[in-house]
């Protein structure tokens, strides 16, 4: 039988025959400690674990669980691999959204609408009225003067008129060319009296006199001035043209 100290907890091993009677204590051989193995009713001595006389005194290993065998173990559940096909498909995704993102920036700063279709061209045409003629300049001399206006024929506003003029030689090519915006027309007296820089800054003003150049209504027409100096011989020269070379639809 195994006993067990109430004060160490030492595990002993005792032969029960050499117990004097249901009553007999014994004595732990580590601490000294005199205990009763077995509960009965009377007491009829005691053995003394510690001497050599009496039965050894054998020390029980605690029990420990047994560890689990491979068997045992509950089996891991198999990873299966993403089907190919499932990955492909998330990056077309990816292809598709980056494409749209795109093409949603690129509307956005053009200001144009999806299958909105091309813009529309500003229609704009300069009057069969216009009349050239030569000046005396007190800066510059002779000058050469093109007036005339431009009228809209689009359906919505136009801004910021741009005309070019051209001067041809006898041989029908371009002598000297000006540009010029709409809205600027001058006066007899100005065209004499203005030096070159300050009527080049008035043919210049984008927005035209008194905005005269901005937001033109459908219809409306806006007069236009062209100054050309630093002229070529007068006998070379045989002809002119205007056009209007830009514009911005409102």
């Amino acid at each position: 039988m195994v006993v067990t100290c109430d004060v160490c907890n030492a595990k002993f091993r005792l032969d029960p025959e050499r117990l004097k009677g249901p009553k007999s204590k014994v004595r732990c051989s580590r601490c000294g400690h005199v205990f009763q193995p077995i509960q009965e009713q009377e007491e009829l001595g005691h053995v003394d674990l510690a001497d050599d006389t009496e039965f050894p005194a054998v020390s029980v290993p605690p029990q420990t669980s047994p560890s689990p065998t491979p068997s045992s173990l509950p089996k891991a559940k198999e990873r299966r691999p993403w089907p190919r096909w499932l990955g492909w498909l998330g990056l077309a995704l990816i292809v598709v959204l980056g494409a749209i993102g795109i093409m949603s920036y690129m509307s956005s700063q053009t200001g144009d609408k999806v299958g909105s279709g091309p813009p529309e061209t500003p229609q704009l045409r300069v009057l069969d009225s216009t009349q050239a003629f030569f000046l005396e300049n007190a800066h510059a001399g002779q000058i050469f003067v093109v007036e005339g206006e431009v009228e809209n024929h689009s359906a919505a506003a136009v801004s910021f008129i741009l005309l070019e003029g051209k001067l041809y030689n006898t041989a029908n090519r371009v002598a000297i060319t000006q540009k010029c915006f709409a809205g600027n027309a001058m006066t007899r007296e100005e065209l004499t009296q203005l030096n070159m820089t300050e009527v080049q800054n008035r043919m210049m003003n984008r927005e035209g006199k008194t905005l005269s150049n901005v937001k033109v209504p459908p219809g409306k027409r806006v007069p236009f001035t062209l100054v050309f100096h630093n002229l070529p011989e007068l006998k070379a020269l045989s002809d002119y043209s205007v056009e209007v070379v830009s514009s911005r639809l409102e």
